[in-house]
């Protein structure tokens, strides 16, 4: 039997000499903004423009919600979803999610994070949503960073005062200014009920609304 003599190879290192050099993978970051957009108009863009710039996101997810918890009877999803997705056009950072559930939940939040690119996203809301609601507020904001849209100083205020009574702490809070002078859904309603545009009004939810006849008293549909 010839037995064959193996040779060693050498690659030219040393082991234990050679530094490890891991890169972190950096994720982009997004919003998710929620809400009835009934309609939406120029405070709900703004809003998402600034906190573009002061969290430094790199889109925003807009997700109108089937049935809102504390906005009454909304116009019907499909009109909502229309003008909303027409607003969005003229902007590439900004997408629209279609939320398969009634509102936003901490179910329903999962269920779309394992359906969007991976991200570190962040949560957009407004200081009367987080004031206005009894008791704790939902788990739901817990699980994310939250951006938080106030009109004063005061609100801020409200806003830490009402945090810091919960039992569970945020994650992180980021304050985004809109200012005093500001459109709502509301007076949006009211403009297109009496014809009388206000500024703003998108005009893409301005023509959609008059050609479908929305939000006018039963007996002039």
């Amino acid at each position: 039997m010839i037995r064959t003599k193996k040779t060693e190879v050498h690659y030219g290192f040393r082991p234990g000499t050679q530094p490890v050099v891991v890169k972190q993978k950096k994720l982009p970051r997004a919003g998710i903004y929620s809400g009835s957009f009934d309609p939406v108009h120029a405070g709900h863009i703004m809003f998402a423009l600034h906190s573009q710039s002061i969290a430094g996101l790199d889109c925003v997810y807009f997700v109108p919600e089937r049935r809102p918890e504390k906005d009454g009877e909304p116009e019907h999803y499909v009109h909502r979803s229309v003008m909303l997705h027409n607003a969005l056009q003229p902007y590439e950072q900004f997408r629209m999610f279609e939320l398969p559930d009634a509102h936003l939940t901490v179910r329903s939040l999962h269920r779309m994070l394992s359906a969007l690119p991976e991200a570190e996203y962040s949560l957009l809301t407004t200081a009367s949503e987080l004031l206005w609601r009894e008791g704790s507020l939902p788990i739901l904001y817990q699980k994310l960073p939250l951006i938080v849209a106030v009109a004063s100083h005061t609100q801020v205020a409200e806003v830490l005062a009402r945090l810091a009574k919960e039992k569970h702490p945020i994650q992180s809070l980021t304050f985004v200014d809109i200012g005093t002078k500001r459109v709502t859904s509301a007076t949006v309603r009211m403009s297109i009920r009496t014809g009388r545009p206000v500024q703003g009004i998108l005009p893409s939810v301005w023509r959609y609304a008059r050609k479908q006849w929305l939000y006018l008293p039963p007996i002039h549909r």
